[in-house]
């Protein structure tokens, strides 16, 4: 799932849902398993993502199908643009009038279940013989199931990458990254291709921005994390030994006049990171596949990598992915479970990938998509090292984040060091847990 779009789901879930107590009532909700077909009118659904609303959409081509094929069901579909699907979707679960099927981003997973808006699946999918979950990756319906219950069908995913320019590589006679690389390696390189004129930062190596997904697949490769397994704890975790001297490391890549990396007003004043990626102003980034609709549109020269290693040789990475939910509310469940089969199918798969821009979530397909693709292989690749974050281990995840992001963001407007910022963030975090 797009970063962008996440960020603003996490908030808006933070200040709107209080959905335990959704109000009924609503013409659009419901606890009805079914309403059927009687008198002979058609069950009518909607379905809503973020993203596209071109009448020429892969999910509107995919409606029209699903309408053609089951006479009995009218399904519409309601796209939001990405910057308004958060408060859309979560005003309208509160108020009752949310879509019967709407798409979640894997950081908000445990959120929406938490909150109880989201059907599990199980019980449909061990009645219906037709439908094999063995169809999708594995990895992907773990991350969807929480708790031991399957909330979430497959749209598509993106695993994180090293993505790099190859143009300033070349310029600079600086070798690609490689399978061997570590952190330490990158940031040495990244130092290599960051140039200043007349005082002025004009081309950095590498963006050690704020986004916290990077910073966790950092922070897994020394051997830390901003919590425990389990999502109960932060002291001892965000602002452990090996946590506090890895971060003093990656924030001194943006700050002081020796930095490799873009501060967050640079990137801001450049247009954003893939901006700068694509006018030769930003040697590496990691981030997710969904950038090569912008970078195939540019005159950019990039290839991808696996993300580097730790220095005790070990590798992470974080699968980025979107996932089909039914309201749990909806009047209509055995037929919004038939539209979110329809949505997360074989055909569906192959519609949204055949461009590049996203991976199939199911096993055929992908494996076809292996056999042909060289250019973005390490993202693929990227899938085996792929682990959770907390927001996708707890429900306590957000409170996580928050605090985290809150203390990054200290200590590179220089308001507190390292140690200060994670130490008051942890007792902030576990405060509220409690």
């Amino acid at each position: 799932m797009k970063k962008t779009v996440s960020m603003k789901i996490a908030s808006v879930l933070a200040g709107v849902m209080l959905l335990s107590a959704c109000s009924a009532g609503n013409t659009n909700t419901g606890n009805n398993e079914s309403s059927g077909n009687a008198g002979g009118k058609k069950v009518q659904l909607t379905f809503t993502t973020w993203g596209d609303v071109t009448s020429g959409s892969s999910e509107q081509q995919l409606a029209d199908e699903f309408n053609a094929a089951h006479p009995d069901i009218e399904v519409k579909f309601e796209p939001v643009p990405g910057d308004g699907y958060a408060t859309k979707l979560t005003t309208s679960l509160a108020s009752g009038t949310a879509a019967d099927v709407f798409l979640i981003g894997e950081g908000d997973f445990y959120s929406y279940v938490d909150k109880g808006v989201v059907e599990p699946l199980d019980d449909y999918i061990a009645k219906d013989s037709t439908f094999d979950l063995a169809m999708y990756q594995k990895d992907l319906i773990d991350m969807e199931r929480i708790n031991d219950k399957l909330y979430y069908l497959p749209k598509d995913f993106n695993p994180l990458a090293l993505w790099y320019n190859k143009r300033i590589f070349d310029e600079a006679g600086v070798p690609y990254p490689s399978d061997d690389w570590t952190w330490d390696d990158m940031f040495a390189t990244a130092k290599k291709l960051t140039k200043q004129e007349n005082g002025k930062y004009t081309q950095f190596g590498f963006n050690a921005g704020t986004w916290e997904y990077p910073i966790y697949t950092y922070l897994w490769t020394n051997g830390t994390d901003i919590a425990n397994e389990e999502g109960t704890k932060a002291e001892g975790f965000m602002n452990s030994e090996k946590t506090v001297q890895a971060m003093e490391k990656y924030v001194a890549l943006s700050k002081g006049d020796g930095r490799v990396s873009p501060t967050p007003q640079d990137t801001q004043t450049m247009g954003g990171d893939s901006s700068m990626f694509m006018t030769d102003k930003l040697a590496m980034m990691v981030t997710g596949r969904w950038i090569k609709s912008d970078l195939d549109k540019s005159n950019v020269e990039y290839g991808s990598a696996l993300i580097p290693k730790g220095a005790d040789d070990e590798r992470a990475g974080i699968i980025a992915a979107a996932g089909w939910a039914m309201n749990s509310k909806t009047k209509h469940k055995v037929e919004a479970f038939e539209l979110m089969k329809w949505l997360s199918g074989t055909d569906a798969q192959k519609l949204r990938s055949k461009n590049g821009l996203v991976l199939p979530a199911t096993v055929a397909e992908l494996d076809q998509v292996k056999t042909t693709e060289e250019k973005d292989k390490p993202v693929i690749e990227m899938m085996n090292f792929a682990r959770k974050p907390v927001t996708m281990r707890s429900a306590n995840g957000p409170i996580f984040k928050e605090a985290f992001t809150q203390a990054l963001e200290k200590i590179l407007l220089g308001k507190l060091d390292v140690k200060s910022a994670l130490d008051e963030a942890a007792k902030t975090a576990d405060s509220k847990i409690k």
